[in-house]
């Protein structure tokens, strides 16, 4: 994402990621062990409310086996994140605290060392009804308050200079569609009255979606399946954390990687003229479904040898992802022994979806459509990814530490009712039925230009309005590789700026960096 700015693009972007980030490198003996040679220090933050490392305490051995396999598969060394391309398998850093073992997140590093400040109060157990308008001027309209609800009771807190939404993905587009801001046929349908038309609100939802299938692990390589199965030993995992800060409990899930197209499946014929035929197959059957134009840049993105198209997961735990939509169970499971799981995810779906409200009544739900898979791309690239995934099962380290049939093969979790997966056609059959979500939804209140369906502006003000900002991830236009915390913090800071007036270089003003 890049704003209007004096100072160069990425330059600017890395500004932000410091600034919210303490970047804590490991010890000499840990840095060995969990190969993190790829992390560039002058990229990092020193002095951020967030705090970044690896965990010290107890390594795995699916740590040390992951980067090496993908190594021997042909994967690139990777190299850090923030420089733009994540290619590679790596263990990942994480947002845990490494002086308390403990997760480092906005309410522990933001809220909690402010919270005593006089002009703070944070309202828990309240529900936003609406922003109220002043509607008696002429042009864009000035928000006066937010009404919210507390066990049934509505009250109004006035607003004397703005707004700032921050409900996510999910709640501000229906907050702006409550306040009278989106499709004003949508609006005339629930009984809302029409503040502004703004058909982009609500729209444009892209997640990331993972397909999962499990393999299973020789008994002697320890999974979570040990802590799970055993109330025992679970309690003994749960006494060693809270009381030496070690123990499985220490150790957040790293294994990834990243994957280009070329790297994906490197037999693809003609793979410009295979992308371009699905996307002109979807655009002719809908062509107001990209009204920014995405796609020919996602195509683009597509063929780019440096860009990732998938990410692989590793996990060192069974998953049944044919319960999908029952995400609690989704890793408790009956088959014994041992599990691994590999999760690959398309980086950036060409899929769309939406959320919208279904009554003018705040406590409501909104309807959610993921269009997960909507694409046929979407469907084509994740199923390639499938295939590729499991190939990585035959390269070593990881290759003699998993159970295999008599015939050699790798032996796929019982949840799993379609057999062998060794052609595109089973792939996509696995695609279709074990694919969940990562919890990664952006875009609902995109920045944009209006006419492409935008919602904000580039100082991230509701189109519309004078006083009202939107500051969370709905306002990514289009997707990010990997996981979105980090450019959720960084849109955070640049929105704090943004709010204060100021920029990067100390001068006054709303349009730098």
């Amino acid at each position: 994402m890049r704003w209007p700015t004096r100072l160069p693009g990425p330059l600017a972007c890395r500004l932000r990621y410091q600034k919210f980030e303490t970047y804590n490198a490991p010890s000499t003996i840990l840095s060995d062990k969990i190969n993190n040679k790829y992390i560039d220090p002058s990229l990092r933050g020193t002095s951020g409310p967030i705090e970044t490392s690896f965990c010290e305490a107890d390594f795995a051995w699916h740590q040390d086996a992951w980067p090496k396999t993908c190594i021997n598969a042909g994967y690139p060394q990777p190299c850090d994140p923030r420089t733009g391309s994540a290619l590679g398998g790596f263990n990942q850093l994480t947002t845990v605290d490494p002086k308390t073992v403990q997760r480092s997140y906005s309410a522990s590093a933001y809220y909690e060392p402010n919270a005593s400040r006089s002009n703070l109060s944070v309202l828990t157990n309240a529900l936003v009804a609406k922003i109220e308008f002043d509607k008696s001027g002429y042009g864009n309209a000035k928000a006066t308050g937010v009404q919210f609800m507390v066990e049934n009771e509505t009250y109004t807190v006035r607003a004397n200079k703005e707004v700032i939404v921050c409900g996510g993905v999910v709640k501000s587009p229906q907050l702006l569609e409550l306040s009278g801001i989106g499709s004003s046929a949508l609006l005339q349908r629930v009984g809302v009255d029409i503040l502004v038309d703004n058909p982009g609100v609500g729209e444009n939802l892209n997640d990331h979606a993972a397909t999962a299938i499990s393999l299973a692990v020789k008994d002697e390589y320890p999974t979570g399946e040990v802590v799970i199965r055993s109330p025992e030993i679970a309690q003994q995992a749960m006494e060693a954390y809270l009381t030496h800060k070690t123990g499985p409990f220490t150790n957040a899930p790293t294994t990834t990687g990243f994957a280009s197209l070329a790297m994906v499946d490197p037999d693809l014929k003609n793979p410009k003229e295979h992308i371009n035929a699905l996307v002109a197959e979807y655009h002719k059957a809908n062509p107001d479904k990209d009204l920014a134009g995405r796609a020919p840049l996602l195509a683009k993105q597509l063929l780019d040898p440096k860009e990732a198209c998938a990410q692989i997961v590793f996990l060192p735990l069974g998953a049944d992802a044919s319960k999908g939509d029952r995400t609690a169970e989704l890793f408790i499971h009956d088959a014994p022994g041992n599990w691994i799981t590999l999760g690959s995810s398309l980086t950036r779906a060409f899929s769309r979806g939406s959320v919208h409200i279904d009554s003018s009544d705040p406590k409501v739900h909104p309807l959610i459509d993921p269009a997960y898979l909507e694409h046929p791309l979407d469907i084509d690239i994740a199923a390639r990814s499938v295939l590729h995934s499991l190939t990585l099962a035959e390269y070593e380290p990881l290759a003699s530490k998993l159970k295999r049939d008599e015939g050699g093969h790798v032996i796929l979790h019982p949840g799993w009712k379609g057999g062998p997966i060794k052609d595109m056609e089973v792939a996509k059959e696995l695609v279709a039925s074990n694919t969940v979500t990562q919890y990664h939804p952006v875009g609902t209140c995109a920045m944009l230009p209006r006419e492409k369906g935008g919602v904000v502006d580039s100082e991230l003000r509701v189109y519309g309005t004078t006083n009202v900002r939107v500051v969370d991830a709905s306002i990514f236009p289009t997707h990010v590789q990997g996981n979105i915390v980090s450019l959720v913090y960084a849109v955070a800071e640049k929105g704090a700026d943004l709010i204060k007036g100021k920029i990067a270089n100390g001068k006054n003003g709303l349009n730098g960096n």
